[in-house]
């Protein structure tokens, strides 16, 4: 059973974020990937957001520029957690965990504690 609310993978350039969308998944969170520049109309179709993941990577720059999230990503008070991407709002992981356990702990430890959701 899925919980309420969605977690929102927002894609800076990880190759894995489909990885991280079933992470979260597995633990009956609802979650969506999302391009780094979704508006406000795209953000507020998926439904009520729990928390962001700013999934950053190896391929963060296109045509030689950093991606960041929009505006609308970053203009709330949701709960964001940053991997491998110095955002507004700091960075929390500099790096997953290869080590599915650790990575999962990670996810969960941001589900419970931040988005406030019982896992």
């Amino acid at each position: 059973m899925m919980r309420e609310g969605v977690i929102v993978i927002v894609d800076l350039g990880h190759e894995n974020c489909q990885m991280i969308k079933e992470d979260v998944e597995s633990m009956g969170v609802k979650a969506v990937i999302c391009n780094h520049d979704a508006d406000q109309a795209q953000l507020e179709a998926l439904g009520e957001i729990k928390g962001f993941i700013l999934n950053g990577g190896p391929c963060k720059k296109v045509n030689g520029f950093r991606v960041d999230a929009s505006e609308a990503i970053y203009d709330n008070k949701i709960p964001t957690y940053s991997v491998d991407h110095a955002g507004l709002k700091g960075v929390d992981l500099y790096a997953w965990p290869v080590d599915i356990v650790e990575r999962r702990e990670k996810i969960r430890g941001f589900l419970t504690r931040s988005c406030n959701l019982e896992i």
